[in-house]
Formats: structure tokens, sequence, C-alpha cells
């Protein structure tokens, strides 16, 4: 059976390392610098992965707004040609209760010098009051 004794082992281990401690920190500082290079690289391409895709991402969210400006003008234009609408019907509607009200005072009139009974009649009923001479 061998007997090791681990002491004189860490002994020698010990003497042997504050002896090379330079070259053996040089062998470390190589062996990580190749085993991190594949990691850089494999950083960079996926760098590169993730900056296409971002600019991918910013051209279509520039569509979509693109998109909504041109949706927005449309019901902007849209909402224009709706009120230009509205107040000529407005105005049209003005007009003609102008027209009709004029119209209704002038026979009022006339009808007052022809059949003032007759209009007499009519007030009393749509205001309920009695006319008095």
């Amino acid at each position: 059976m061998i007997n090791i004794n681990f002491g004189d082992v860490f002994k020698y281990l010990g003497a042997f390392i504050s002896k090379n401690w330079q070259g053996i920190g040089l062998v470390v500082m190589l062996i990580l610098f190749f085993i991190t290079k594949n990691d850089y690289t494999s950083l960079k391409k996926s760098m590169d992965v993730m900056s296409v895709s971002y600019e991918e991402q910013i051209s279509a969210l520039e569509a979509l707004h693109q998109k909504e400006l041109a949706a927005r003008e449309d019901a902007i234009a849209r909402f224009e040609r709706d009120m230009s609408d509205l107040t000529d019907k407005y105005n049209d509607a003005i007009a003609d209760l102008t027209k009709g009200k004029e119209e209704d005072i002038r026979e009022f009139v006339r009808n007052f010098e022809e059949q003032p009974e007759e209009l007499a009649r009519e007030i009393e009923e749509a205001f309920g009051f009695e006319y008095v001479e």
C-alpha cells in the first residue's frame, strides 16, 4: 500500500509555488485568455444579432407610426368634412326656420286683417286665454 504524507506534499508544493509563482501566474492568465476569447466571440455575435433585431424593431415601429399618422390625418379630414356638412345643414335649417317664422307672421297679420275672429280663436286654443276686445 502506498502511504502518502500530505504534509510533505503541501510543503514541497508550497515551496515550488513560492519559487515559481510568476510562471504559474502567466500560465493561468494564458489559459484564462484563451478560454474567454471564445466567450468574447460569442458575445460579439449575440450583440450583432441583438443590434439587427433592434434595428428591425425600430423600422417596424416607424412604419406603424407612419400608419397611425396617416390614419390620424384621415380622421381629422373626415371630422372637418363632417363638421362642414353639419354646419351647412344647421345654416339651412336656421334659414328654413326664419323663413317659416316670417311666413307665419305674414299669415297671422293677413288673418288678423281678414278674419280677426278666427285668429282670436286660434290664439285662445294655443295659449289657453280669452280674447277680449
